[in-house]
């Protein structure tokens, strides 16, 4: 299916204006910060390995800032809950952190490494 921002099937969704893949339905775990990688890391979804934490740009760019409870088109991401999710940008004032997204209102955050928070993965498919 395609709407004028995104391209989507089952499992993933293209972004037409950054050519990112996202996982279309995140697990309802919940993970630190490495153990967030290491789910990625080890995704297979749409018949692709290559996936990954996103950084907090990334991430960003699919909220829609005119939703909320969700933050992101639902449509598009269906059963997005309203939490937190990780990105792999680290806080320039802390080592100990990084930042996350939370989509019940789309703004950013810098939470400890150590704390828990869901995640959507992203991949970045080769250019023709």
């Amino acid at each position: 299916m395609t709407n004028t921002r995104f391209t989507y099937d089952q499992d993933t969704v293209t972004d037409l204006r950054t050519g990112l893949m996202w996982q279309r339905h995140t697990s309802e775990d919940r993970f630190n910060l490495e153990a967030a990688k290491k789910y990625a890391a080890n995704l297979r979804l749409g018949g692709y390995e290559d996936w990954r934490v996103p950084t907090k740009d990334e991430l960003l760019s699919i909220v829609d800032r005119t939703r909320a409870n969700p933050a992101i088109d639902t449509e598009v991401f269906p059963d997005t809950p309203s939490h937190w999710f990780w990105t792999v940008s680290p806080d320039a004032g802390s080592s100990n952190s990084a930042w996350v997204v939370n989509f019940r209102s789309g703004n950013s955050y810098a939470f400890d490494v150590s704390s828990v928070s869901r995640v959507r993965c992203v991949r970045q498919p080769p250019r023709d």
